[in-house]
């Protein structure tokens, strides 16, 4: 009985040491913390969101097949994708000898250079006003060229350096280091027509264009699948079955003219989605996953099915481009609302009198700023200063917002010392 009495007691004791413990150190958890609070302010920014909508889209276009030719040879294409062209223009020839391309490559570089030097002239007019121009805009330059390898983008990027060596011999004109550059001129136009008369000494057949339009050396089987006649009086069902189909076998075509620079673009929706658009609304079509760019669409016809469940979107757009002409079946952001404000994080939202604001650091002085909210991202917020407040409680780009008091108490007028505002840590909108 005895040494049970001992036992209950040596284990009373661990108990309470555990416990003083477990005291100890939530006290000295809470006083670290509090030692350490600080007053956290970050920098208010402007920024623009989007409501959006994420599908994948099909293309349909009014396009016409350029019938292959019968003759052997090289093809080389006098059009590039999305050039405009005239019914019955040659857009491509056929040559006998296979050393054309070669030919062709080295007119391409000549005829860059020409048009280099020759733009280039015009610097020598403006010689000592143009130079600090110039100069940022070879950095400028210079910097996409990074930008481009750095993301990995190729195409492009030829264009990009043809610019920045017209910018360089400007600059060389500007400074006086080159009084000309007519004798290279003169030189580059004679190599150019020497080789265009090689090169049409080997021409055989000319590939002229059906039709006036774009041209498009591109051909992918749904010509005339995703046609824009296709899209009169279709159904929901129909519409399934045609974005289903199989592309058709196209021998040898030498490739295609869009005919109008109007086209349309699908998308499937469901109902949650799709009520989010009505006849006429205008959105933004945005192709960054195809490379492509960000185009103006039309809501031209809305096709629910039976069930309602689901509704196909139809839009219509009129932008031509390289790359929008090659388009077919992509996924798309279709951007139908814009949002656009001062930028702070959720955590610097307070009240004053119901009244929604932040309070902000002005120099020493802390000053509540009503705001009129935008648009609540979950993380920031975008808003816009409470109309009818003077200029010392509206809310400006760059104000500093509290975002943590330190322990502070916050109210509009407070003053503080110089070494709490020493240690206040800034950060930027939204990081």
């Amino acid at each position: 009985m005895a040494g049970y009495q001992k036992k209950s007691s040596k284990n009373a004791r661990l108990i309470a040491l555990g416990f003083t413990a477990f005291i100890l150190i939530y006290l000295f958890g809470q006083l670290w913390g509090f030692a350490n609070l600080k007053l956290r302010t970050e920098q208010v920014d402007e920024d623009t969101i989007y409501d959006f909508v994420r599908a994948q889209g099909t293309v349909f276009r009014s396009e016409q097949l350029i019938e292959p030719v019968s003759a052997s040879g090289v093809m080389v294409y006098n059009c590039a994708d999305g050039d405009e062209v005239a019914m019955s223009e040659e857009v491509a020839a056929v040559y006998s000898d296979s050393t054309v391309s070669t030919v062709n490559n080295q007119l391409e570089q000549l005829q860059h250079e020409l048009d280099s030097l020759t733009k280039a002239q015009t610097a020598k007019a403006t010689r000592y006003t143009a130079v600090s121009n110039l100069s940022s805009e070879i950095n400028d330059q210079a910097g996409k060229i990074v930008d481009f390898v750095q993301d990995g983008v190729v195409e492009g990027i030829s264009d990009q350096k043809d610019e920045l060596v017209s910018l360089l011999n400007r600059k060389k004109i500007a400074l006086g280091q080159e009084e000309s550059f007519e004798g290279r001129i003169t030189e580059l136009n004679a190599q150019i027509s020497y080789l265009e008369q090689v090169k049409d000494q080997q021409r055989g057949v000319s590939v002229e264009s059906p039709a006036a339009g774009y041209f498009c050396k591109e051909v992918d089987g749904y010509e005339e699948v995703f046609t824009a006649e296709a899209l009169e009086d279709i159904t929901y069902e129909g519409y399934q079955q045609l974005v289903s189909s199989q592309p058709q076998t196209v021998s040898d075509a030498v490739g295609k003219i869009v005919t109008t620079h109007v086209w349309y673009l699908g998308v499937d929706l469901d109902n949650t989605q799709a009520q989010k658009f009505e006849l006429g609304d205008s959105v933004r079509l945005d192709f960054k996953f195809a490379n492509g760019q960000t185009v103006t669409g039309e809501v031209v016809q809305i096709i629910p099915d039976n069930e309602r469940s689901n509704t196909v979107v139809i839009f219509e757009c009129k932008d031509v481009s390289d790359r929008m002409i090659k388009l077919r079946q992509q996924s798309v952001d279709i951007i139908f609302t814009t949002y656009s404000g001062l930028r702070v994080s959720s955590d610097a939202l307070r009240y004053e009198q119901n009244v929604p604001g932040v309070y902000v650091l002005d120099k020493t002085t802390i000053r509540f700023k009503p705001v009129e909210i935008i648009k609540d991202n979950g993380n920031f917020l975008l808003c816009e200063p409470r109309t009818g407040t003077d200029d010392s409680h509206t809310l400006s780009r760059l104000d500093l917002v509290i975002i943590e008091s330190g322990g502070i108490e916050l109210k509009d007028g407070a003053l503080l010392d110089e070494d709490t505002v020493k240690g206040v840590e800034s950060s930027n909108a939204g990081t």
